[in-house]
């Protein structure tokens, strides 16, 4: 798997040898059930595609009060390290990894300009995005409104529904309260890795 800046692919694009890609964009803490199943989405969608994941290096989506699980190297609040999380989309069969640092400037991004970007960089044959998802400044753009930009273009989107355990959609917060409380079989599950495991 290939890492890359934001700043190189603004610069550059992706070095995909004249092929499409398939791409998804998140913070992905954890790489829980939920994320999975979007990251499957866009490995299996076509063969022929590049599976490209846009993350970001910080959380931002967490307070520095809150402690996750594993070693040392993580951030506050963190279920797992930016490390740890490169190791998961590779073995999960992503073929490049677009970082983000989400400062000053980034965060002051409509989410239709990012979206807009990705296409006109991305070379994109196919987008996925959770049902939840929302980007840009304010949280502007939800998955409705980057399906609508993306078929504009003529590129297809999959909105993907939540992963529910126990009929409540799994995500990084409920696994962070489950790591809190000691309960790390539930974490886990939600999960879909054991800790020891990676």
């Amino acid at each position: 798997m290939q890492v890359i800046t934001w700043n190189q692919f603004l610069e550059k694009g992706l070095p995909l040898k004249n092929k499409s890609a398939s791409f998804t964009v998140g913070v992905f803490d954890g790489v829980h059930r939920g994320h999975q199943a979007l990251l499957k989405k866009i490995v299996s969608h076509n063969v022929d595609f590049v599976p490209v994941v846009v993350t970001f290096k910080e959380n931002h989506k967490i307070g520095s009060g809150e402690r996750g699980a594993g070693s040392g190297e993580r951030a506050a609040g963190e279920i797992f390290s930016f490390e740890k999380r490169l190791k998961m989309f590779e073995k999960l069969g992503i073929g490049i990894t677009i970082v983000i640092n989400f400062d000053d400037e980034f965060k002051k991004m409509p989410g239709e300009n990012f979206i807009e970007i990705l296409y006109k960089h991305g070379n994109i044959g196919y987008f996925a995005a959770g049902e939840d998802f929302r980007c840009g400044y304010q949280l502007d753009t939800d998955a409705e409104i980057i399906k609508k930009i993306f078929l504009s273009h003529g590129v297809p989107v999959e909105i993907v529904p939540q992963v529910m355990e126990d009929s409540i959609p799994v995500s990084s917060s409920r696994i962070r309260k489950a790591i809190a409380s000691g309960d790390i079989q539930a974490a886990e599950k939600m999960l879909g890795w054991k800790f020891n495991s990676l």
